[in-house]
C-alpha cells in the first residue's frame, strides 16, 4: 500500500488529544451522605467498571475516527502488484472484434455494439496525451496510424461487421508490431472479442514482455448452425452441351437432426436444381446437383439454404468459364496420323490445327492449349526451350516418340521438364499390366476397377529411365515393370510422355476403346482450370483463366454494386490476382478487359467458413488457455458489466481507498455518539433483607 498525499500523515499525531483528554479527565463529583453504604458501594464499584469500559470504547472510537480522516487526505492506493504499476505516456492498440459472430445479441443487444462500448471505455481510461491505434478484423491501410483520443472516438463509432476473421495471433501480431514503432513508455494491448474458438489460437500468441496485453471477453452463447461448407465440380473443365454435377457440402453444426433442409441451386438467377437433404446432428453431408450447360461463356451461380439466426454462410457463390472450343495443334513429324486426325476432326469441342514439322512456328504455341508432337525425329534446343515456356505457363504438351528418335535432343529437352530420359530400345511385344485409373485423368471415365478392361500391347518401344530429378506419374504401366504412359508436372502445366508411336505397326492400343478417352481427356483437361470460388481474405493469389498483358482490366460484381481494378501479377501464360481489402463483399465478379462490354471470364468469392461454428470460449476457459500456454504479460477482465475505464485504472495506479477510509472515520464517530447517548450502566437490583 502506498499513499498519494503521505505529508497528511502528520495528522496522526492528532491522536494525542482524546489521549490527553482521556488521561485527565477534569469532571467534578459532588460528595453526598447516606447513613448506610453499603449497598451504595456494591453498586458504585459495578458501575465503575462499565464505566471504565465504556470510556475505553469511546476513546478508540475516537482515535479510530482521527486515523482513518487523516489517511482519507493522505489518499492510500492498494497495489496488488507493484511490479505492473505503470508511470509516464501509454501507446494503446485497441482490436475490436467486428467478425460475424458480433452480430449476434446477448439477450438486450448485438456484441458489436457492447465491444465498440467497451472500446471507449478503455479510450476513457487513459489521458489526452495518450496515444492509440484502433485495428479490426479488416486490417486496412488506415488502421495504421496513430489516433488522439477524439479521433479513436470517431473510429469506434465508425466501425461496423465484416467477413474477414482473422485468428487472435494474427491480430496481435499486427498489434504488437505497431505498437514497436511508438515512442510511448507503456505500451497496452486490448482485445474486445467474444473469442470464437475457430480464431482463438492462443498456442500461437506472440509473447512480448514490452508489451501489457489485455483480453476483455464478451459473453456469447453456443449455438448451433447449419451452413454451406464448400462445393466441388464433377470436372476440371466443361463444354457447352454437356452436364454439370455440383457436390454441395452441407454442415450442420447443432444438437439436433434436421429434416428436409431446403436447398436450391442458381445459375445466371435462374433455379435450375433443388433437393430437401436430411441433416444429422453434428455431422457433413454431400449433396449431388445436376443441371445442364446450355451455353458458353461465363456461368455465375450460387447456392442457397434457409437456416436462421446465423445467414451470412447460406449463400455459396461458384463460377463456371465454360469454353465453347479448347484449341490444339497436332503437329506432324512422320507422315500423317489416321487415328488422331479422326478423333479430332469434326468434333465440336476441339478445334484442332495441323501440320508438319517443316511447317513449325513457334508463335503459333501462344493461344493453344495443347501441342501434340507425333514422332518428331528430333528436337532442336530452341524448339524445346519455348515448349518448355509453353507448358510453364500453364499449356499442355503430348509428346510421342518415333521409333527412331534421336536421343541426345530428346534427353536434353526432357530433362528441361525433369521428365523421365530414353534408356535405349526395347524390342519386342509386351502387353500393359495396369492402367492407372485413379489419375484425374481417367476421372469419371471408369465406375470402378474394371477387370474386363482390355489392355493394349506395345512393340519396340523407347524405355523410360528416372533420375534423381525426375518427377512422373505413371498412366500406363507394362507387365515388365515399364512405362508407356507418363505425365510429368511442369509450371502450371504438365506434359504426357509416350514412349512408342502411336501407329498401329507398334501398338494396338489406337484401335482400342481406352485410346479415345485418354487422348480426349489430355486435350480436353488442358484447358486452364481456374477454382470455381476463393476465400476472402484468402493471402494466396487467384489463378485465372487468362493472361491480361496489357492495358487495363476492370473488376465488376453481377449486381452492379462493385466497380474496381484488381492487382494482377503475371506469370508464364497466365495471370494472377491477388486478393487486399477490396472488395469485401462475398458474390459474383467478372473481369473485362479495357472497353469490352462481354466478360473474358468470371470469379467468385465467398465469406470464410472459419465463422460458422458458433463456439465460444468464456472467461473461465479463457484464463484457463493463457495459465496453459503461460502467457504472462496477459490478463483477463472477469467482470464486463463493469465499467472497464474504472477497472484499468485501478490497474494502472492501483485501488483507491480514500473513500473507505473516510466512510469508516464517519462510522466511528457514530460510534461514539452511540456509546455517549445509550446508557451502558443498569440499575443494580436491591437485596432481598428479609
Amino acid at each position: 500500500m502506498t499513499f498519494s498525499a503521505p505529508l497528511f500523515l502528520i495528522g496522526l499525531l492528532a491522536v494525542a488529544i482524546p489521549v490527553v483528554v482521556h488521561l485527565f479527565n477534569f469532571r467534578r463529583y459532588k460528595k453526598v451522605y447516606f447513613s448506610n453504604v453499603e449497598r451504595l458501594e456494591q453498586l458504585q464499584s459495578e458501575t465503575r467498571r462499565q464505566s471504565n469500559l465504556r470510556e475505553l470504547l469511546i476513546l478508540a472510537a475516537r482515535v479510530l475516527a482521527i486515523v482513518f480522516l487523516v489517511l482519507a487526505f493522505a489518499r492510500p492506493v492498494l497495489r496488488r502488484d507493484s511490479g505492473s504499476m505503470r508511470t509516464g505516456s501509454n501507446d494503446v492498440s485497441i482490436f475490436i472484434d467486428n467478425s460475424f459472430s458480433m452480430g449476434t445479441s446477448d439477450g438486450e443487444r448485438p456484441l458489436l455494439d457492447k465491444a465498440k462500448d467497451k472500446a471507449r471505455e478503455i479510450v476513457r481510461a487513459y489521458g489526452p496525451s495518450d496515444r492509440f491505434q484502433l485495428l479490426t478484423g479488416d486490417m486496412e491501410g488506415r488502421h495504421f496510424h496513430w489516433l488522439t483520443q477524439e479521433e479513436v472516438l470517431l473510429q469506434i463509432d465508425a466501425v461496423e461487421l465484416s467477413g474477414a476473421s482473422p485468428s487472435l495471433s494474427a491480430v496481435a501480431e499486427r498489434q504488437e508490431a505497431f505498437l514497436r514503432s511508438g515512442t510511448g513508455q507503456n505500451r497496452n494491448l486490448f482485445v474486445v472479442s467474444d473469442f470464437q474458438a475457430t480464431m482463438a489460437d492462443l498456442a500461437d500468441f506472440p509473447a512480448d514482455s514490452s508489451v501489457q496485453v489485455t483480453f476483455v471477453p464478451l459473453e456469447a452463447a453456443d449455438q448451433g448452425n447449419v451452413y454451406i461448407d464448400s462445393v466441388a465440380f464433377n470436372a476440371p473443365v466443361y463444354q457447352q452441351g454437356g452436364r454439370a454435377t455440383v457436390e454441395v457440402w452441407l454442415r450442420n453444426d447443432g444438437d439436433e437432426n434436421l429434416e428436409k433442409v431446403p436447398l436450391a441451386l442458381y445459375v445466371n438467377d435462374k433455379q435450375r436444381a433443388m433437393a430437401s437433404p436430411d441433416l444429422a446432428a453434428r455431422a457433413s453431408t454431400v449433396v449431388p446437383l445436376h443441371f445442364a450447360i446450355d451455353q458458353a461463356g461465363v456461368l455465375s451461380g450460387r447456392i442457397e439454404i434457409v437456416d436462421y439466426p446465423v445467414t451470412f454462410d447460406d449463400r455459396y457463390y461458384f463460377t463456371l468459364n465454360v469454353n465453347e472450343r479448347v484449341k490444339g495443334l497436332l503437329v506432324e513429324g512422320d507422315g500423317s496420323n489416321e487415328f488422331l486426325r479422326r478423333l479430332f476432326e469434326g468434333d465440336s469441342s476441339v478445334a484442332l490445327t495441323t501440320m508438319s514439322v517443316q511447317q513449325m512456328d513457334f508463335s503459333r504455341l501462344e493461344g493453344n492449349d495443347f501441342v501434340l508432337l507425333d514422332a518428331l525425329p528430333t528436337l532442336s534446343s530452341g524448339m524445346a526451350q519455348s515448349l518448355h515456356a509453353f507448358v510453364e505457363g500453364g499449356g499442355t504438351l503430348v509428346l510421342v516418340l518415333p521409333a527412331a528418335p534421336d536421343v541426345e535432343a530428346y534427353n536434353a529437352a526432357l530433362s528441361l521438364f525433369g521428365a523421365p530420359l530414353l534408356d535405349g530400345l526395347h524390342k519386342g511385344r509386351v502387353a500393359a499390366a495396369t492402367v492407372h485409373t485413379d489419375h484425374a485423368l481417367y476421372r469419371n471415365v471408369f465406375a470402378g476397377k474394371n477387370d474386363e478392361l482390355e489392355m493394349p500391347t506395345v512393340g519396340d518401344y523407347q524405355r523410360l529411365a528416372a533420375t534423381g530429378a525426375t518427377i512422373k506419374e505413371p498412366l500406363i504401366t507394362l507387365a515388365n515393370g515399364d512405362d508407356y504412359l507418363t505425365v510429368t508436372p511442369c509450371g502450371t502445366g504438365r506434359l504426357y510422355l509416350v514412349a512408342a508411336p502411336l501407329r498401329d505397326t507398334h501398338t494396338d492400343f489406337v484401335r482400342q476403346a481406352l485410346f479415345v478417352p485418354t487422348l480426349y481427356n489430355m486435350a480436353l483437361y488442358s484447358v486452364r482450370p481456374v477454382a470455381p470460388a476463393a476465400t476472402l481474405g484468402s493471402t494466396e493469389p487467384l489463378s485465372l483463366g487468362h493472361r491480361y498483358d496489357g492495358g487495363t482490366v476492370r473488376m465488376v460484381s453481377v449486381d452492379g454494386s462493385y466497380e474496381g481494378i484488381p492487382d494482377l501479377r503475371h506469370a508464364g501464360g497466365n495471370s494472377r490476382m491477388v486478393l487486399h481489402d477490396d472488395p469485401s463483399a462475398a458474390g459474383n465478379y467478372l473481369l473485362l478487359e479495357a472497353d469490352a462490354t462481354e466478360p473474358s471470364e468470371g470469379l467468385s468469392l465467398n465469406y470464410s467458413r472459419q465463422e460458422s461454428q458458433m463456439r465460444f470460449l468464456g472467461r473461465d476457459a479463457l484464463s484457463s488457455l493463457v495459465k496453459d500456454h503461460n502467457l504472462t504479460g496477459c490478463s483477463v477482465v472477469r467482470n464486463v458489466d463493469k465499467p472497464l475505464d474504472t477497472y484499468l485504472k485501478e490497474q494502472m495506479t492501483g485501488r483507491s481507498l480514500w473513500r473507505w477510509c473516510l466512510m469508516l472515520s464517519l462510522l466511528m464517530l457514530l460510534i461514539e455518539i452511540l456509546l455517549i447517548r445509550l446508557p451502558l450502566l443498569r440499575k443494580a437490583k436491591p437485596k432481598d433483607n428479609k
